[in-house]
């Protein structure tokens, strides 16, 4: 049978999520773990065709994406990736969710809950919209500034609204962002929704910041936060923990895949909390087909991510094809005119630290190359080549590099 589709409910909170199915299951840990602990309900969006599904517990929602979009959906779901996708759509539905409940919670699926939301409760008595910063310290260390500056003051992973005039203006304004540059690209300053939010405080000062240690705890603030564990409970700072952000996470021995800083944290204690996650996972695995279905067009071809940027770059072009999963003529000839025909099945797996040293001898080479260029140019040149290298980067915005 099919799970329980979208419905209204006479509660004044409900908490949302935004996944594809292959991020289901750690969804389904997050409603879970949230009802436990706080008897709210979790609206989960799934971003991928409607397939057939378990029934699952009356606290849990499932809402298919194309029920509840906007009619440009399938032109958001081509130019963007899951990940992009997925975040541009928050503020669209927060706003959706907001006209039927008081109080409005999102949290991203690879969340787990521990305690209770008492201490946002309470700052939702005198702010309407809740926002939580990545670190709670004073950061002297420039390369910490540098990468908040690149990824943004404040982790989008959590956010709470009541319903509200302001709420609903500060949602307009964030759907407005995302529905045209919600990238990831932060090497031209842009992270997806997430970035828009660094610039929200100045224009709504009426935004409140949570900043109390036990919420949003993750790899990226163990520096400045100890967790503890005592009498089969997690401890923040002393505090009992409210919810852990597993983003990037790794197995039980792996809390996340990033290089992360232990601060004055144990092992032993983090292992433990990794193993909790981990085995909350497998018992709620659902054995479904993972592949993101807006990866495809509909004869089953690959949609590569430059044919994405390419699209996105020219998409005054094509504003008058509703699906373009259809592969239409016009779209089809500017594909082929560019090259951009995929090659392959696979999907882009992105070049990080961690494949740095499979990937050394192509590194070597582009020094190199770059050294060359320098050479032949010289320093004063090779200043603005670089500029222009960054430009063209952003695929996006390079629209000369397409024919049409």
């Amino acid at each position: 049978m099919k799970g329980e589709t979208n419905s209204i409910y006479k509660e004044s909170k409900i908490a949302f999520t935004v996944c594809n199915l292959g991020y289901l299951e750690k969804a389904l840990v997050l409603a879970n773990s949230l009802h436990k602990t706080n008897q709210l309900k979790t609206n989960i969006f799934i971003f991928d065709e409607q397939i057939d599904l378990p029934i699952f517990e009356g606290h849990i929602i499932i809402t298919w994406i194309k029920e509840v979009a906007s009619s440009d959906f399938l032109q958001h779901a081509f130019k963007y990736n899951v990940i992009e996708l997925t975040t541009a759509y928050k503020p669209y539905l927060a706003k959706k969710l907001i006209q039927n409940y008081d109080q409005v919670f999102f949290f991203d699926p690879d969340i787990m809950f521990f305690g209770s939301l008492k201490c946002i409760y309470e700052k939702l008595t005198t702010h309407d919209f809740l926002l939580s910063p990545h670190l709670n310290s004073v950061q002297w260390d420039p390369s910490e500034n540098i990468h908040m500056q690149r990824f943004g003051f404040f982790n989008l992973g959590f956010f709470a609204l009541n319903k509200s005039d302001i709420s609903i203006s500060i949602l307009d304004w964030w759907w407005k962002q995302c529905q045209s540059h919600c990238f990831d690209e932060p090497h031209y300053g842009m992270f997806t929704d997430q970035k828009w939010m660094s610039l929200a405080p100045f224009y709504f000062p009426e935004i409140g910041v949570v900043n109390n240690s036990e919420l949003n705890v993750a790899w990226w603030n163990l520096k400045e936060r100890v967790l503890t564990h005592k009498d089969d409970k997690f401890y923040v700072n002393g505090t009992p923990l409210m919810f852990f952000h597993f983003s990037s996470f790794g197995d039980r021995n792996t809390l996340s895949k990033r290089p992360y800083h232990l601060g004055y944290n144990k092992s032993k204690t983090l292992n433990k909390l990794a193993l909790l996650y981990e085995s909350n996972l497998d018992r709620l695995k659902v054995n479904i087909n993972t592949k993101y279905s807006f990866d495809y067009f509909n004869d089953g071809d690959y949609i590569n991510p430059v044919l994405r940027r390419a699209y996105a770059s020219c998409i005054e072009d094509f504003i008058e094809l509703s699906n373009p999963f259809s592969k239409p003529k016009k779209l089809n000839v500017f594909i082929s005119k560019n090259y951009l025909n995929s090659r392959s099945t696979v999907n882009l797996s992105h070049i990080g630290h961690q494949q740095r040293k499979d990937n050394l001898k192509f590194i070597i080479f582009y020094s190199s190359l770059v050294r060359l260029v320098l050479r032949i140019v010289g320093p004063n040149r090779f200043i603005a080549f670089n500029r222009l290298i960054t430009y063209s980067s952003s695929l996006i915005n390079f629209k000369e590099l397409w024919r049409k």
